[in-house]
């Protein structure tokens, strides 16, 4: 087999073998997971690197760690929640840091 690890877009196929299961079943999973959409060009599902990511989350939940659809939804939907909160807190200390240097580089 190929190292295909430099790729940056996968075709359908070529992702659900990633994981060792065919193309119907990411189907169906971007049917329940919101979070899942990979791109479309000429009609043809293209997953980029980001998508493989919540894949392996998906993989992980549902796969490994034998939860329902259902509930691993809702675990990524929380953490994605808390992620978005976690990054607009980041945004807001960026902001507080750039002021504090201006006020710096005015006390100089």
């Amino acid at each position: 087999m190929k190292d295909d690890s430099h790729k940056l877009y996968y075709n359908i196929n070529e992702a659900a073998a990633r994981y060792g299961f065919d193309a119907s079943k990411l189907r169906y999973w971007e049917s329940v997971f919101p979070m899942l959409k990979p791109e479309k060009r000429g009609g043809d599902r293209i997953y980029t690197l980001a998508d493989l990511e919540i894949l392996d989350e998906i993989v992980y939940l549902v796969e490994h760690k034998k939860h329902k659809l259902s509930a691993a939804r809702q675990i990524m939907e929380s953490d994605r929640s808390q992620r978005s909160k976690i990054k607009r807190a980041i945004q807001q200390l960026e902001v507080v840091k750039r002021y504090l240097q201006d006020v710096k580089e005015l006390l100089k």
